[in-house]
């Protein structure tokens, strides 16, 4: 077959790509587009927008406030040390890495104690307590207390470093009494660089239904009707139920001994008498078995005054002419509040085996005219005792700190 020129009109063979009598080329035209290479670029462009987008969010992962929750203990990753942060009650678990998630105690109906929660932060390579580096990097530590379900919410003190408890970031003391039930203790720690560390322990109080003897009721006017009653309770009360005496306005002569309970001991007034005794009276409490003592003279001419073998704390009581006015040996410990010491050639004596957690604080006593106000002959432990709010007037020793004990006189008054 044959086409014709699209020009001209005469024949030509089918592959002519031209017209021999016109020269008209006979392949149709095209328009050759040229290349579009922005398209590439943009599409290159828009990859590295989105890989600089993936790294952003992955820096911004990285490097955003992480919150870290756990019981008593976690792990908190910090640059390149991880460090180990936990809750004990017990500063020889902290010490050594023990966190306490839990801790059941108890209490006498009808008494109210504390209990210091302490945070402690150890390096988690090597278990050397960490604490002060990891200090610089908090910006604040909170506590709250939050009871179950039929429980009364304990009282706290905001956590601070406690020189009484040397090893630990913070404590806080947790106020509770018998009938507070079981509250979750809660700190929240809150870093300098936005990060957030939350850590709770438990906390349970077991009340101990107690015993109960009035003066109105039960015969205890003199001493020998006072002994024949505690030799009774010894012999009647288990020593685990605790015991509360609310005594007479009446003078006891001769020496007292409470024996293996928890006492509460409750003097009284009636016009210009109070509850007195003027023979030594000792403490025999084992086992964690104390005593509270309230309201009582002590008056003596020699010998020593209360005589502690155990725990014990004495408030708004006096203590006159005794050689060792009060005095916590063995395995004792006496705490004295808002009390007067008078004419004793020892006021306050300690020489103890024994370490108190709680209770160092020996606030707004006075000690006036005694040879030694304060003796401390041996007392271990780190608890620094405070005489805040304490007068030492025309003592010829205020303190003679023999064992070379933590105190603290800042608040106190010397005349």
């Amino acid at each position: 077959m044959s086409k014709k020129c699209v020009k001209c009109g005469h024949t030509l063979p089918d592959d002519a790509s031209f017209c021999p009598h016109c020269t008209t080329v006979q392949t149709e035209k095209r328009e050759i587009k040229t290349p579009r290479r922005w398209k590439r670029a943009a599409l290159t462009v828009i990859g590295i927008l989105i890989l600089i987008a993936v790294i952003g969010v992955a820096v911004s992962m990285y490097h955003r406030p992480k919150a870290y929750e756990g019981g008593a203990q976690i792990d908190y990753v910090d640059k390149d040390k991880t460090y180990k942060v936990l809750l004990t009650f017990s500063e020889g678990d902290g010490v050594t890495g023990h966190a306490q998630g839990e801790r059941t105690d108890t209490l006498a109906e009808g008494l109210d104690s504390a209990l210091p929660c302490q945070l402690y932060v150890l390096d988690q390579d090597t278990g050397k307590l960490a604490w002060e580096e990891f200090s610089k990097e908090v910006e604040s530590c909170r506590v709250d207390t939050k009871p179950a379900d039929g429980s009364r919410k304990m009282e706290y003190i905001e956590p601070m470093y406690n020189e009484s408890f040397p090893n630990a970031a913070y404590t806080s003391d947790i106020y509770f009494t018998s009938e507070s039930g079981t509250n979750d203790i809660v700190w929240t720690v809150k870093m300098k660089n936005s990060d957030t560390i939350s850590l709770s322990t438990r906390l349970t109080i077991e009340k101990l239904p107690a015993v109960t003897y009035h003066a109105e009721d039960t015969s205890m006017e003199t001493t020998e009707e006072l002994q024949e009653l505690l030799d009774s309770i010894d012999k009647e009360v288990s020593s685990g139920t605790p015991v509360y005496l609310y005594l007479p306005a009446v003078t006891y002569d001769g020496d007292i001994t409470f024996g293996d309970h928890t006492w509460e001991i409750n003097g009284s007034t009636s016009g210009d008498t109070t509850t007195t005794f003027t023979g030594t009276v000792s403490l025999k409490g084992l086992n964690g078995n104390y005593a509270d003592i309230s309201g009582i003279r002590f008056e003596g001419s020699s010998g020593t005054g209360l005589d502690a073998y155990c725990f014990a704390s004495a408030s708004e009581c006096s203590f006159e002419g005794w050689d060792t006015a009060v005095y916590a040996h063995t395995g004792g410990w006496v705490n004295v509040t808002d009390s007067t010491f008078t004419d004793n050639k020892i006021g306050l004596k300690f020489d103890t085996s024994m370490s108190y957690g709680s209770s160092p604080n020996y606030l707004n006593n006075t000690f006036t005219g005694n040879g030694t106000a304060v003796c401390i002959d041996n007392l271990p432990g780190n608890e620094v005792i405070d005489f805040a709010g304490s007068t030492f007037s025309g003592n010829d020793t205020d303190i003679e700190n023999k064992a070379g004990h933590t105190i603290n006189t800042a608040k106190a008054t010397f005349e």
